[in-house]
């Protein structure tokens, strides 16, 4: 019997207490864009984009803006199909961005 004992003391002897073990955690930043986590400013720049969409809305001529949201809200609209220019066909996108490279390669030269 003194076997069976002081395998019963060895696993008590084994055991960790996590809480104390594992006291460092970290957690993510709080930002509202993903990407804008290293700017100085940013407190007075959503500050400014907000008062100018009260401003808007005030005047009647509010509308969502991208600045404002969150990388993930940005992307769910653009996935749905919600653009805030014109309505634009995809053979229409095209030939912009193809006028629009050429000007800017011929504009390098």
């Amino acid at each position: 019997m003194s076997f069976l004992t002081s395998i019963r003391a060895s696993r008590q002897a084994l055991r960790t207490n996590y809480a104390i073990t594992s006291t460092f955690h970290t957690s993510a930043v709080r930002s509202l864009k993903e990407n804008d986590r290293h700017r100085d400013d940013l407190a007075e720049h959503y500050e400014s984009h907000k008062q100018q969409g009260l401003k808007e809305s005030k005047e009647g001529k509010g509308k969502w803006k991208s600045e404002l949201a969150s990388t993930s809200e940005e992307d769910v609209k653009a996935d749905r199909g919600d653009f805030d220019g014109e309505n634009v066909t995809f053979d229409e996108m095209q030939k912009k961005t193809k006028t629009y490279l050429h000007k800017q390669s011929s504009g390098k030269q």
